[in-house]
């Protein structure tokens, strides 16, 4: 494929407590953008279980944004318990399936070949925790034969085959095109004036767009991003094309799996955007009623010593840990227990208080949220969501099959 006919990919991703402080800061930097076919963009977030809430956990999920592996205390080059712990207790406690719980980054972005072992065995789809400078700005590829990335730590020497398992290497944001140039991999906005980290980002964009467009990232801490938001924000309006394409690491890979030019792109049913229209309030993330807050009276407040939070799914006895990442439930069974969601219903369509799926093969309906098409990425000035939305347009369950498939099957054709 022709470079220029190739998608130029924006992967942006917030890392640690998903929690009230810190949703908003990334919203902040998404809200105000779309994507060339008029959808809100994505994002990804590597989320630990320590300080965060599991209700926003859950509708940033069902927002149709990803949510990934981040352990669950934070610990770098962590232990098998700290991975899988984290995935049993938000699956738990959030109500997101195993499969979509598919990538992983390490703490601190500290790792060992173990870490890599680990994520193996545990049939993870993919690591993002590597640092990739211009000498290796390599496109997204399988561990069949290792890694090809921080090479500098001796990593790439170790015995790392695990076929089939992505690595998304992070691509570093470098200060300068001289021998000398520092890469700043996250946070690069604590690094230099706004002035310099937006000239850095601009430089470093162009590089990947009139290269090979191999993905280029923003990969941020909500807690550091502080005054920085309109400096990101202002970078992001000024990038936008109608060949930049905003994308979770997910939609990434199945991009990956299945290239397809930039003409093309707006017709990937992982790039559309319909949400369902379930018509009635349930504990699901999302705000069925359009009342202005998600699953208004329905969530369980669960209070701890550590700091209170919500779910949809019945409080635990005690707080998830390493040992025991899905405690028994407060209410375990009877009246008054929430249902997990079952295999055979997608989260967003499941009633956890009633154990009932609203989503059969003939009354589901969807709403699309594009953006009428009015600037160069499909809102006006290529920047704002200010535009009007489509008419509400509900989608039969034809048209819904995609997102049906994704929720419920998860990346399993990955």
């Amino acid at each position: 494929m022709n470079p220029k006919d190739v998608p130029q990919f924006f992967t942006l991703t917030f890392d640690d407590a998903v929690q009230a402080p810190t949703v908003p800061v990334a919203h902040s930097l998404m809200t105000p953008h779309v994507n060339p076919n008029g959808c809100p963009i994505k994002a990804t977030w590597f989320a630990q279980t320590l300080y965060s809430d599991f209700s926003l956990i859950q509708q940033w999920y069902a927002a149709g944004n990803e949510v990934a592996d981040h352990t669950m205390n934070h610990l770098g080059t962590p232990p098998a318990d700290e991975i899988t712990g984290c995935r049993k207790a938000i699956n738990a406690f959030s109500g997101i399936p195993f499969s979509q719980l598919s990538g992983f980054r390490a703490p601190f972005l500290n790792y060992s070949a173990g870490t890599f072992q680990i994520l193996g065995q545990e049939k993870f789809l993919y690591d993002s925790s590597t640092a990739a400078v211009p000498t290796d700005a390599f496109w997204p590829y399988t561990l069949d034969h290792g890694l090809a990335n921080d090479c500098w730590n001796g990593i790439c020497n170790e015995a790392i085959s695990i076929p089939g398992m992505w690595e998304i290497p992070m691509h570093a944001i470098m200060d300068s095109d001289s021998a000398t140039a520092i890469p700043h991999t996250m946070d690069a906005q604590l690094d230099g004036s706004p002035d310099a980290v937006r000239g850095w980002l601009q430089a470093n964009f162009n590089r990947h767009y009139n290269g090979d467009r191999a993905p280029f990232g923003i990969y941020l801490h909500p807690v550091h991003v502080g005054n920085a938001t309109d400096l990101y924000n202002e970078f992001m309006a000024s990038i936008a094309k109608p060949d930049v394409w905003f994308v979770t690491n997910q939609q990434l890979l199945q991009w990956m799996q299945n290239p397809v030019p930039n003409s093309q792109m707006a017709d990937q049913p992982y790039m559309k955007c319909n949400l369902p229209a379930v018509g009635k309030e349930i504990c699901n993330g999302l705000d069925d009623t359009k009342q202005g807050t998600p699953d208004k009276g329905v969530l369980e407040t669960c209070n701890f010593v550590a700091g209170p939070w919500s779910t949809c799914y019945g409080c635990p006895k005690t707080v998830p840990t390493t040992s025991d990442p899905v405690p028994e439930r407060v209410v375990a069974s009877g009246p008054g227990a929430r249902t997990p969601v079952p295999a055979t219903c997608a989260s967003a369509w499941w009633d956890p208080i009633k154990a009932e799926c609203l989503c059969t093969s003939s009354n589901c309906s969807f709403t699309d949220t594009a953006i009428a098409p009015t600037g160069t990425n499909g809102a006006a000035g290529g920047s704002s969501t200010t535009g009007g939305h489509s008419a509400a347009a509900q989608l039969s369950v034809a048209s819904g099959l995609a997102f049906i498939a994704a929720v419920a099957g998860g990346l399993a054709m990955l």
